[in-house]
């Protein structure tokens, strides 16, 4: 657009005010003035510096954002690179005349000269468009370019002025820059300088407090916030400048910052008072219904607001929310979802629910309505609940296989914490499955079997195909109950049930929740360790692991990997259950679980180590498992902790004390312990008889047990014969086992050994030695010591003494383990293998296992029977090695190679 030479003035309803008639209008020209509690925004100032190269900048943003107080505070600073003229807009100064007159004045009162025909025509408030043409001339002929800011700019309607304003602006010869500050952009072709590349925006966006900013805010305040605090603010008011000046003030009455944070929310009075005052009171009407409707949902579609306001221009009231900076925005740069400020939300829901209660909860029911309809479940049933429909809410959860989330994750799930305040006394047998999926999650089995029999009075075990959901979460809840209470034939029929219907449900809904697959797993693994099918639970819990979801699922995770970890250990895998428990151990750690639940993974690290006579780390581990309580631990962590301490008191020659602490487990309670769990609690009562030198009482322990033809009962039989003399009928005992070599590791190892221990008795030296080189070997993969420790002066004189022995032994727990045994699994997971190009040593592959371990490096120290130094040598070389610059990621590379 060109300026034409048009003598025509342009009229006004009356001239601008002078300095003369109205002392009030240097407020007008003012910069404001910063506040003491301003902060300094260095990023936000070295931003409109350079913005201010381009002719045209917009600072918008919501109200209470620190647009003004942000352009005041660089204008202060001396951020401009030229005279700064700013002018104040006001309702009625979008008159041109008035306009024109007051930007004269303020080019006037800046000292830059103009034309005197310019000054005349301002002075009668009355300025043509010829006059435009020359002012324009007179700022090209400026030697620095002339800022000029407009405060308020949003308050500018007329399409005339702010084509003129564009034109003047445009034929300034660049000596003009133009800063626009308000909560919505002016009537200005902004689209134009935008492709020319010539328009600098700052919104309400960048506008928005960092945590440091924050943190500088308030401490201009007296306040000061620990850094979760500080997070927790910044988060609940988006970095909203007024609503973080206003939690400032609010502490000149509370005094406790922390608490005042936790609570802060959008109907607070200052808050409340700000909003209504700034924004919801100069909405008209129709927009006012509009977010008093829609605020009840977290986002919101243009589609889904026109359900909930009973309209059909959503996407039109939006536009103009939008273009006014009215605390909406979308929820991504060009998405149809809309969001308000979450303090603004928190207003306008309590602002609805003052003013029309009654209509809340229809409006929850259409949402729930508009959710189920789009496929969002779990909106859907957070409306329904809002709308207090409870058996609808809990019909939704089942429908939606929902169930397991209740379980899996408790109170601690956004699902789970809805339905905490469910009343009791529900009809129908979907509320009944939440109540028995909530008592579940509290490890509560029998009042979780009440609800679950009046599911079964209410749909039978066959039903109509859409009834699949209910029986599927039927069966689901039945084998966790069953498993709880140790029923294990009913808990592996419920859990096959469970997988049948599991697998004629559609499978998109079922992929959608993958806690129920692993919580089955879960249990069904729970059930075979009861049972004693070790080996079964090991692939059950390794595939429940590896299916389980990686975020909100945790809990059952981490016990799929202790009880994991506990079956690895009992089966002798020491390099399993050492991986396990390390990942257990962080998980806990990253969940911040309580102490009770980390008693497993500690008394699995005391018992490796036990294994590998590392004797003061064992000890460690196991005084951190003994100081959690006792109570509501399981039978296998129970009797680990017992044998454990067992084993290591008669290491040291404490054989009373050691039988003493066996004794003191239960045996034959009524199910307290597993059949197998008890059978291992007397043999090693006898193996500790046989220690002691009573065989007659050994042998008498371990035909007494439920099953004195297995392998562990076998090898102690053989010893307790070999130990009163009876060496050839020992040996034959053990002649099957080792010969079939099914036996688990450890129970091999000694039988190899008590064969040892038997021929060389009979003066067999080469068969003693062929014994102990079958011991060596099967205990170097998983670094077994302990078992050589207790087998006796004759064995141990030899292994000292034999070269070939004696280096074997030595190398037990030092050299490269083989590659790891790969996981038993139904889906073995693709990985990538990363390369060592360095190889470790022996002694940095041990240091590396105790790192493994969770030991620091005196305890390696002490373990190694190195120097500390030394120790940290080789931590040094082991992480240049890995290419890792931290320990915990070094054993994570060398889990991923094998090395541990």
């Amino acid at each position: 657009m060109t300026i034409r030479a048009d003598t025509a003035l342009v009229p006004t309803a009356a001239a601008a005010p002078t300095a003369e008639s109205d002392p009030l209008l240097a407020s007008k020209f003012a910069v404001p003035k910063t506040p003491p509690f301003t902060v300094e925004r260095e990023r936000l100032h070295s931003r409109l510096s350079r913005a201010v190269a381009n002719p045209m900048t917009v600072v918008t943003g919501p109200p209470g954002s620190g647009k003004t107080q942000l352009v005041a505070s660089w204008v202060s600073a001396g951020g401009a690179p030229g005279p700064v003229i700013w002018i104040a807009l006001e309702e009625g100064d979008d008159e041109p005349g008035v306009f024109w007159s007051y930007l004269v004045e303020g080019f006037h009162r800046s000292g830059i000269k103009l034309s005197p025909a310019i000054e005349e025509a301002a002075h009668r408030g009355t300025i043509g468009r010829s006059l435009l043409a020359r002012l324009a001339a007179d700022l090209a002929a400026q030697h620095s370019a002339v800022v000029l800011v407009l405060d308020s700019v949003s308050v500018l309607a007329g399409r005339r002025l702010g084509d003129d304003l564009d034109a003047l602006l445009r034929h300034a010869d660049q000596h003009l820059r133009v800063v626009l500050v308000g909560r919505w952009d002016p009537p200005l072709p902004l689209y134009r300088y935008r492709l020319a590349g010539t328009l600098s925006e700052i919104r309400g966006d960048d506008l928005a407090f960092t945590a440091v900013e924050t943190a500088a805010l308030l401490a201009g305040h007296g306040v000061h916030l620990p850094d979760w605090a500080l997070r927790s603010l910044v988060e609940r008011t988006e970095g909203w400048a007024a609503g973080i000046r206003l939690f400032a003030m609010a502490m000149e009455r509370c005094g406790d910052a922390e608490d005042l944070v936790i609570t802060i929310a959008g109907d607070d009075a200052n808050i409340a008072e700000y909003f209504l005052g700034e924004v919801l009171s100069a909405q008209p009407p129709e927009i006012r219904d509009f977010v008093l409707r829609t605020s009840i949902v977290d986002d919101f579609t243009p589609d889904l607001a026109d359900v909930l306001t009973g309209r059909n221009d959503a996407r039109q009231i939006l536009a103009v929310m939008e273009r006014a900076n009215a605390f909406v925005q979308p929820v991504a740069e060009r998405s149809t979802v809309h969001r308000y400020h979450r303090l603004f939300a928190e207003l306008l829901r309590a602002q609805l629910t003052y003013e029309e209660p009654e209509r809340v909860p229809h409006l929850h029911r259409r949402a729930a309505a508009w959710f189920v309809a789009h496929g969002r479940s779990a909106d859907a049933i957070r409306h329904t609940v809002a709308a207090g429909d409870w058996e609808h809410a809990c019909a939704l959860v089942v429908r939606d296989l929902g169930i397991g989330r209740l379980v899996a994750c408790g109170d601690a799930d956004r699902l789970g914490k809805l339905f905490r305040d469910m009343p009791a006394g529900l009809d129908g047998p979907e509320p009944a499955l939440v109540a028995a999926a909530q008592r579940l999650a509290a490890a509560d089995p029998d009042e979780a079997e009440q609800h679950l029999a009046q599911v079964a009075d209410l749909v039978g075990d066959d039903g109509p195909e859409q009834n699949l959901p209910l029986r599927l979460a039927a069966a689901i809840l039945e084998a966790g109950a069953a498993a709880m209470r140790h029923d294990v034939p009913r808990a592996l029929r419920a859990a096959d049930a469970a997988e049948a219907l599991m697998a004629q449900a559609p499978p998109e809904r079922v992929d959608a929740h993958p806690e129920l697959r692993t919580i089955l797993r879960y249990w069904r693994g729970l059930s075979q360790i009861w049972a004693g099918d070790l080996g079964d639970a090991v692939v059950t819990l390794t595939d429940a692991v590896k299916t389980a979801p990686p975020s909100g699922c945790e809990g059952v995770r981490l016990a799929c990997l202790q009880q994991l970890a506990l079956a690895d250990v009992y089966l002798g895998r020491l390099r399993d259950a050492s991986d396990t428990a390390g990942q257990a151990a962080q998980l806990a750690g990253r969940c911040h679980t309580p102490s009770p639940q980390s008693r497993a993974t500690s008394v699995v690290l005391a018992w490796v180590a036990g294994e590998r006579w590392a004797v003061p780390v064992a000890w460690r581990h196991l005084r951190d498992a003994e100081a959690v309580p006792d109570a509501g631990q399981d039978a296998m962590a129970t009797v680990a902790v017992a044998l454990v301490r067992s084993r290591l008191l008669s290491g040291r020659g404490e054989l009373r004390a050691a039988a003493r602490v066996l004794g003191e487990l239960p045996t034959g309670d009524g199910g307290a312990l597993p059949a197998w769990l008890e059978r291992e609690v007397a043999l090693s009562r006898a193996h500790l008889a046989v220690v002691m030198d009573r065989p007659d009482e050994a042998l008498a322990a371990a035909g007494a047990v439920d099953d004195p033809s297995s392998p562990r009962a076998a090898v102690v039989s053989a010893a307790a014969l070999v130990a009163r003399g009876e060496t050839r009928a020992g040996a034959e005992l053990l002649t099957p086992i080792v010969e079939a070599a099914a036996a688990p590791g450890p129970t091999l190892i000694e039988a190899w050994l008590v064969k040892a221990i038997a021929a060389s008795e009979q003066g067999e030296t080469n068969v003693v030695r062929d014994c102990l080189r079958q011991a060596l070997a099967l205990a170097a993969p998983d670094g077994h010591r302990r078992v050589f420790h207790e087998a006796g002066p004759r064995l141990r004189q030899l292994l000292r003494s034999d070269p070939e022995l004696a280096a074997a032994y030595q190398s037990i727990g030092s050299t490269a383990p083989p590659q790891p045994r790969a996981r038993p699994s139904a889906a073995p997971a693709e990985q990538s293998t990363p390369i060592v190009v360095d190889p470790l040593s022996e002694r940095e592959l041990e240091v590396l296992r105790h790192l493994a371990a969770l030991l620091g490096t005196e305890e390696i120290a002490e373990a190694m029977y190195l120097s500390v130094n030394t120790v940290k040598t080789h931590v040094r070389s082991i992480l240049r090695k890995l290419a890792a610059s931290r320990r915990n990621e070094a054993v994570r590379r060398a889990r991923e190679l094998g090395l541990v």
